[in-house]
């Protein structure tokens, strides 16, 4: 990180400080003329790469509160910046911020408007940081800076007044800025020119009751209401401020230990007196406004130092997550190594403790590769073993279709020859038996059924039947059927005769057909 300038500028000198972790250390100090600003022009090139923060306690300042209408956007920053220039023409350094809105009507925004009147004054010491291109990160005020710690002591002390008046003490002279909840309204710088605390105290009394009657005429404050006057005091010096600012009607004085406030803020250098210009130089890089005087020009390199800064910090950020995944992975990995090299101990003990279990067994009457085949022969028959549910829903589906079939049995069994035991064709009596590789089986049921007994004379509808009975069982193609015996040249029936023997009983036809499937 680089160092931290803070320039103290009040209407005879410019004082340098160096900060670091609430450490203040006074290098050089400058006065108001042309000597002066050579002396600062030959200062800041050896520390350029520092941030400088400029703080101006001057009596040519301006205040003015205004309303505008609430307007957002580039509307709203040139409406401001008209109003600026109509309040403050002809200087640069000036600035707005918003107070409040208003509660009824449009609700229109509260601004107060500020500004340093005297930029010729400013220049020759603006320039020399530009000439030195030094980082300049902004011109504040005292009124700035006091609000800020009116802030962090409302924020410590939420049972402040609504309305009171901060009194310092500053090398520029008696600084008393009021604040209505929270909000800077208005501040004045009042040059001393007495040193004494006795001195000091009775003009604290003086200027304190003149800035009360001047709000009055403001209309800023009611009359008849107390204004409470906050005092920053060196406990040293307490006794003689007690003494002169006595308490009024329209005024309480209290009374603030400037050492007990600089500890509370982390000021590590001490005040000697009742000056408070390290106090407010502190709070100045502690909390600093987020509004300031200069440009966009003359804060160009250090806007350049945030965008590198935010870019390093950014890189930075995503080093240590790569580096923390890094690890991450890293102790992953050593942890599965661990589990790695633990299962194969494991492993190992078991495999030992397998042979150990094999020693005690008995030894096997055949080989491993015998069992082996022998398994998946026996594979081999499961997965060619086939099941009568297919055969038996083909022919429950052909019955459907042939109502007038009545099943008598089935044989089922399995064979590599379809053909065995089926007539040769020109001679039924003798069968024939082709040649079928071995390796070939198939699923061979033979169907026996019957046709109704009145249509035994009518061989056409038997055969027309039984075609219709086979075509349906091999419709899909699957399956071979084939017909084993007809109905044709069966003999003639025996004559049953009844016990009156007055009928006769006529055997009804019957035919059989062999299905065959290859597995």
């Amino acid at each position: 990180m680089p160092q931290r300038r803070l320039l103290f500028l009040d209407a005879n000198a410019l004082s340098a400080y160096r900060w670091q972790d609430g450490l203040l250390t006074l290098e050089e100090s400058f006065k108001s003329d042309a000597h002066g600003q050579e002396a600062f022009a030959a200062y800041l090139p050896p520390h350029r790469k520092s941030l400088f923060y400029l703080l101006a306690e001057v009596v040519e300042e301006g205040f003015q509160a205004d309303v505008i209408p609430h307007v957002q956007g580039s509307d709203r920053t040139a409406l401001l910046k008209r109003k600026i220039d109509q309040y403050f023409y002809g200087t640069p350094l000036s600035l707005a911020f918003t107070l409040d809105r208003e509660t009824s009507g449009r609700r229109d925004d509260k601004i107060l408007f500020l500004a340093l009147t005297r930029p010729q004054f400013f220049e020759p010491w603006l320039a020399a940081l530009r000439s030195a291109e030094c980082q300049l990160a902004g011109v504040f005020s005292l009124p700035l800076i006091a609000n800020s710690y009116a802030d962090s002591r409302t924020r410590k002390t939420p049972g402040q007044p609504k309305r009171f008046l901060l009194v310092t003490l500053t090398r520029g002279g008696l600084r008393q800025s009021f604040l209505e909840n929270g909000q800077l309204r208005f501040s004045r710088l009042t040059p001393l020119t007495v040193d004494t605390p006795d001195e000091i105290a009775s003009a604290c009394a003086v200027e304190t009751t003149r800035i009360h009657q001047y709000l009055i005429g403001q209309r800023l404050m009611e009359r008849g209401v107390v204004l409470p006057a906050l005092v920053l005091v060196h406990p040293s010096q307490t006794a003689s401020f007690r003494a002169h600012c006595a308490n009024t009607n329209e005024l309480s004085f209290e009374f603030l230990d400037l050492l007990a406030e600089a500890r509370r803020l982390g000021l590590k250098t001490p005040p000697q007196d009742s000056h408070s210009d390290a106090l407010f130089l502190h709070l100045m890089v502690r909390k600093t406004p987020s509004q300031q005087f200069a440009d966009a020009s003359e804060r160009r390199l250090f806007r350049l130092w945030q965008a590198r800064l935010g870019l390093n910090s950014t890189g930075l950020v995503v080093l240590l997550a790569c580096l923390i995944f890094s690890g991450k992975q890293l102790i992953q990995l050593y942890q599965l190594g661990e589990a790695t090299e633990q299962i194969r101990q494991q492993t190992q003990a078991a495999g030992q403790q397998y042979a150990a279990a094999l020693k005690t067994l008995p030894t096997m009457p055949f080989t491993s590769s015998s069992l082996r085949a022998l398994i998946n022969r026996y594979d081999n028959l499961v997965a060619r073993s086939a099941t009568l549910e297919p055969m038996y829903q083909r022919i429950s589906a052909a019955l459907q279709l042939s109502p007038k079939v009545e099943l008598d049995r089935i044989d089922w069994k399995l064979g590599n020859n379809p053909e065995e035991g089926m007539p040769a064709a020109g001679s039924p009596t003798k069968p024939t038996a082709p040649i079928i590789p071995a390796d070939q089986a198939f699923v061979i049921t033979d169907v026996y059924a019957q046709l109704p007994a009145a249509l035994k004379n009518d061989e056409r509808s038997l055969k027309t039947i039984i075609d219709n009975f086979s075509a349906s069982l091999s419709k899909d193609g699957k399956v071979q059927v084939r017909i084993l015996k007809l109905p044709f040249a069966v003999e003639s029936t025996k004559a049953l005769k009844s016990t009156d023997e007055s009928s006769v009983v006529v055997e009804a036809p019957r035919f059989s057909l062999r299905i065959s499937q290859r597995l």
